[in-house]
């Protein structure tokens, strides 16, 4: 497994925490078995609003898609976009958080009106990866226009800290993130750094510090090491120092803004030496030498000098304010934790320099505290897959998905994409004949769509077997010659270890996915494939065997089938002797929140809006090239011919088996279209046709129909998987009887043709819509009726 742990590199560069934690990350990660681990920096300086802005966008757009898993500490870093990313959260920007000057306002009002733009980016309710480019773009064109104001370009200012804010926001949602750990309770209960309701995991991290072998050398001293600065506190301690009058010395390691102040404050006392930057050589030593280390800063995070200390058997002195030090430091059992007052840290430095002996019992204590803490243990809680935020699905399919043009993406982006908002996060493997390499593509917050690029040597093989055969054969090819998809197979291979399940939709990705080495799987039985290809293979019953075959071993080998309808569930138990207990439905729907229902008066109304006459007679066909769609155009030629009055239109691919057929002129073929103008046609015609002989699964053409309020003409075959009931949802019209039907239905009065839709509509809202049928899905899955993959495959793919 192929790790990078994402981090930014400050301007200048200093040694510090941050750097510590990525070291010691690492080597430990490099450590653990089959793990290949690198350390990815970007140069990210915050010297002022334009550079903070340039270190977002950088790491917003670097792509490390070659690695399995990226982890990530810090902003902006955490900016990077993959879909298997671990948070390890040390603190974000604090001076825009927790640390934000009391006295500066955070409101951005005044934004409005000078950069309306970016205020309405800004304060969008749910931002995504679109929006951020979006707001990328929006301050590039700012910058260049100079609109901006030096008061809005401060730093800190509220615009910085809104900007930053939804930076975070976008970066660490739920979508985005696959675990959330920090590095301390202080972090993980701060406000504003995590998505709301997200209980990040602490994970304690020790120090890349080696202080093995270093024993005193010299008399002891008081010994503390940290950067000088005001959140630090060494002020208040050279004070406290100065009251308590000890003559231990206070030795004091580092560098930092504060340096000067605090040699004013020192004023040439001779017990208190600035060390200024040391070794890691010396530090080690000097914490060997220390009789006790007083750590006091404001808040910390996690703080190393803690845990560096209490590595050395030295007693810690704190403070109660002190954040993350608090978790490890107990008053009176490893260390002392006092009041943030010079009275009381006099004291406290007192009680100790006068007692030796309680100085080494403390430091035992602090000794044993922090046995459990080692980088071995953190790594492999990193790498922890079963302890994800969320579920992870893998759907494995032979084409992609978006944009949608056919009843088979339709299905697949719009369950997967309602499944994705209920918890679980969707990746969909398929294969693309437009891309060159491997490319993951967000369709919403928690849905990826991954298109894998097709071997020269699959294509050569597809274009020999589609001239042999003379119909499209891209999935019983993709089934009879996995070894031509050497991508797909590792791809599958490299992210099957983090799903919860895997589903192959459709039998075709079986052989690639056993290559692969997966041993547990759902199958998404989108029709009954023996069925479905024996009428189109009819004049090749080699290759309908074939795709027999394989449909059998993958459903009679997977956990659960997941059906579209009934009679296939119970065709498939038939045909291969399958127990009804395996099968779970979830029947095709209609995306009824982006498909308008119209009434009579209302179709009337939008044909008049587009210059149109309010009522025509146009009849609607939609289907992809698939046999039983062929079957059904055959029909509808037939009656076009016997009635030229009426105007067929016929959308999708199936217009591509008519390219070389002469048709009557009253039929108009205009292949695939947008989603944009499929919308346009369901809202013009004036019947919708399912003349359907044959087929698998349940309709999808039909439920949309009714999703938009069209009248319906249909076989009674046509409206199998539904309820529909002829001549209460739809107009009943077997084989030639179209044309009589469809001009019965075109003089039919108004309010009788709204009464039939409105059952229809009302019945497919019901019990079709993507939304309540994600959630069946959702709730099968999380009750284990589907049951879960996630250990098996771990442990199977261990033994690969």
């Amino acid at each position: 497994m192929k790790i990078a742990i994402v981090a930014p590199s400050g301007v200048p560069f200093i040694w510090g925490g941050a750097e510590n934690i990525w070291k010691g990350m690492w080597l430990a990660l490099n450590e653990q078995k089959d793990i290949t681990a690198e350390l990815i920096k970007l140069p990210s300086p915050e010297h002022d609003f334009w550079s903070i802005m340039h270190s977002y966008q950088a790491f917003a757009e670097l792509n490390l898609d070659h690695f399995d898993m990226v982890i990530s500490t810090k902003y902006p870093a955490w900016m990077i976009s993959h879909p298997r990313h671990v948070l390890f959260m040390q603190h974000t920007l604090r001076g825009l958080y927790d640390t934000y000057p009391s006295h500066l306002n955070k409101s951005i009002e005044h934004i409005a009106q000078k950069a309306p733009d970016l205020y309405r980016l800004l304060n969008t309710e749910y931002a995504n990866r679109n929006t951020l480019q979006d707001c990328f773009d929006e301050l590039k064109r700012l910058k260049s226009l100079s609109i901006l104001s030096k008061a809005d370009t401060a730093l800190p200012s509220p615009l910085l800290r809104a900007i930053v804010h939804f930076f975070d926001r976008i970066a660490l949602a739920p979508g985005q993130i696959m675990r959330y750990t920090a590095i301390a309770h202080e972090v993980a209960n701060r406000a504003e750094y995590f998505p709301t309701g997200i209980k990040p995991e602490v994970l304690y991290h020790p120090s890349s510090l080696n202080q093995d072998g270093f024993t005193a050398n010299k008399e002891a001293a008081i010994f503390t090491a940290s950067r000088l600065d005001q959140p630090k506190r060494i002020d208040l301690l050279i004070k406290a120092y100065i009251q308590s009058r000890v003559t231990i010395p206070l030795r004091i390691a580092g560098s930092g803004p504060q340096q000067a102040e605090l040699e004013n404050i020192i004023a040439g006392n001779k017990n208190i030496q600035l060390l200024g930057h040391i070794s890691e050589q010396q530090l080690a030593q000097e914490y060997a030498n220390a009789l006790f280390v007083p750590f006091i800063p404001l808040h910390e995070d996690f703080g190393l000098i803690t845990y560096e200390a209490m590595k050395a058997g030295k007693a810690v002195l704190s403070c109660t304010d002190s954040g993350g030090v608090t978790e490890l430091v107990k008053h009176q059992e490893n260390g002392l934790l006092v009041a943030p007052s010079i009275p009381a840290l006099a004291s406290a430095i007192q009680q100790l320099c006068a007692s030796p002996n309680l100085c080494a019992q403390l430091g035992q204590a602090a000794y044993s505290r922090i046995q459990s803490i080692s980088w071995s243990q953190l790594a492999k809680e990193l790498l922890n897959i079963n302890k994800q935020f969320q579920p992870r699905i893998m759907v494995l399919n032979t084409f992609t998905i978006y944009p949608v043009m056919s009843g088979g993406q339709a299905r697949l982006y719009h369950l997967y994409a309602e499944l994705s908002k209920l918890g679980f996060f969707i990746e969909i493997l398929n294969l693309d004949f437009n891309t060159s390499k491997v490319q993951s593509h967000y369709l919403a917050d928690n849905f990826v769509e991954v298109k894998i690029p097709v071997s020269e040597a699959f294509r050569i093989k597809l274009n020999t077997e589609e001239k042999r055969l003379g119909i499209s054969c891209v999935d019983w090819l993709a089934a009879q010659h996995p070894e031509l998809l050497c991508e797909w197979q590792a791809e599958i291979k490299r992210r099957a270890s983090w799903a919860s399940h895997i589903i192959c939709s459709h039998p075709y990705a079986y052989p690639v996915m056993i290559k692969a080495g997966i041993k547990q799987w759902l199958y998404e039985a989108h029709n009954v494939e023996a069925d479905l290809k024996a009428q189109i293979y009819k004049q090749h019953p080699k290759e309908t065997a074939q795709i027999k075959e394989i449909e059998s071993a993958c459903a009679k080998g997977a956990q659960a089938i997941i059906c579209c309808s009934n009679d296939d569930a119970f065709r498939l138990g038939a045909l291969y002797r399958i127990p009804s207990d395996k099968f779970n439905v979830i029947a095709n729907g209609a995306d009824t929140q982006n498909i308008d229902y119209l009434n009579s008066t209302d179709r009337s109304q939008i044909r008049e809006q587009l210059g149109l006459p309010s009522s025509n007679r146009i009849a609607l066909f939609m289907g992809s090239h698939h046999g039983p769609n062929l079957e059904a155009v055959e029909q509808i030629l037939i009656s076009a011919a016997k009635d030229k009055s009426i105007q067929y239109i016929i959308l999708g691919s199936v217009a591509d088996a008519f390219k070389e057929i002469k048709t009557p002129a009253n039929v108009r073929f205009l292949g695939q279209v947008s989603q944009q103008e499929k919308q346009l046609w369901l809202k013009i015609a004036s019947i919708a046709l399912n003349p359907m002989l044959s087929g698998s699964g349940s309709n999808l053409k039909l439920i949309e129909y009714a999703a938009a309020g069209l009248p319906i003409i249909s076989t009674q075959f046509g409206v199998r998987g539904t309820e529909f009931k002829a001549g209460v949802h739809y107009l009943l019209a077997e084989t030639n009887q179209a044309v009589d039907i469809s001009n019965q239905t075109l003089s039919l009065k108004n309010e009788d043709i709204d009464t039939m839709t409105s059952q229809a509509y009302n019945y497919i809202k019901h019990n079709f819509s993507w939304q309540s049928l994600a959630q069946t899905y959702a709730n099968n899955l999380k009750t284990n009726s589907i049951k879960e993959q996630k250990n098996l495959n771990q442990q199977e793919l261990e033994l690969l």
